[in-house]
């Protein structure tokens, strides 16, 4: 058992002997939710103090508790009681700005490094070199860090990512929409850059004194599908996780999305469309999006910006299918 200073939070890891959890979750206080992510095998791609490791995705990391009875696993997520951590590994504590590192924590020099860290595999040290970057900036400086990125990319400074690198990043996350829909929504988040060629992500995470926010994590009773139409009432918190999108409706309170793929998506005053699993939570009806981390026919797009984009007849024709 490791005893715990600060508030677990969404994007720390946790060890437990040699399994390896990502953190899903903010209100972590009756127990942990989090997900699988590294566990140990002798034919892993990953090393780590002599000791082989394997990356699991979700369906994997599922199989793997069910196989394994991992009694952590309740049948959506994992829950670990904080007596049984080992170990906590915090972004912001970690950081050690140094190679392709220190290129992004120098771009970002005008926010103070105990608002950054790096997540991932390189948090807990079993990256490999092509590993992704994700940069992790917590509350207020995230929206800072995201404005320097735009003007870093206008000015020449930073670019955006390059065709293969959105077709990874399409196929990794075996995103549902038609390419050029994920396209047009990705370019403008500007949560996503190359300083030369050191690509990184920028993860939102809220700061400490954020963390109460009334924003459901728990899942509730599923009562049906729905494709609602609405306007976005504020875009505080779309790229948060779970990503929160308040809309004017009648019929639900909120989308909660689940995906990274289908945070930001929109934003304030735009009118969206959504698929997914209506839940009661709390005596309040969501729209949830991202049931799985590889979705398959849920999905968010901005009207607004098909209409702009002339992709709103490329969409219309994707629904058909």
């Amino acid at each position: 058992m490791v005893m715990i200073e600060k508030p677990i939070r969404l994007r720390d890891f946790i060890r437990i002997e040699d399994y390896y959890f990502s953190v899903i979750g903010y209100r972590n206080e009756n127990g942990v939710k989090c997900f699988l992510r590294y566990v140990p095998d002798e034919k892993g791609e990953r090393k780590k103090d002599g000791k082989r490791f394997k990356k699991l995705m979700h369906r994997e990391a599922v199989n793997y508790a069910i196989d394994n009875n991992l009694h952590y696993f309740n049948g959506r997520i994992f829950v670990v009681p904080q007596s049984e951590i080992d170990e906590v590994f915090k972004p912001e504590e970690r950081l050690k700005p140094a190679g392709e590192i220190f290129k992004i924590v120098d771009f970002f020099s005008s926010i103070p490094l105990e608002e950054m860290g790096v997540t991932g595999s390189r948090l807990i040290g079993l990256e490999e070199e092509e590993s992704d970057i994700d940069f992790v900036m917590y509350g207020k400086w995230w929206f800072r860090g995201r404005e320097l990125i735009k003007r870093g990319i206008s000015g020449g400074k930073l670019s955006q990512p390059d065709d293969e690198i959105w077709d990874f990043i399409f196929k990794k996350r075996k995103v549902n929409i038609p390419y050029s829909i994920f396209l047009s929504h990705e370019r403008r988040k500007f949560h996503r850059a190359l300083i030369g060629d050191t690509y990184f992500d920028l993860l939102y995470v809220r700061g400490y004194s954020e963390l109460e926010r009334e924003v459901p994590e728990e899942s509730g009773k599923k009562t049906g599908i729905l494709t609602f139409k609405g306007k976005i009432l504020d875009d505080s918190l779309v790229f948060d996780y779970p990503a929160y999108y308040p809309v004017k409706s009648r019929e639900i309170t909120a989308i909660l999305c689940f995906t990274h793929t289908y945070a930001g998506q929109g934003f304030k005053g735009e009118e969206i469309e959504a698929k997914g699993v209506i839940e009661i939570i709390r005596g309040k009806k969501y729209l949830i999006v991202g049931t799985e981390r590889e979705v398959e026919d849920e999905y968010i797009v901005s009207l607004d910006l098909l209409e702009e984009s002339d992709l709103i007849s490329d969409f219309e024709k994707w629904k058909r299918k």
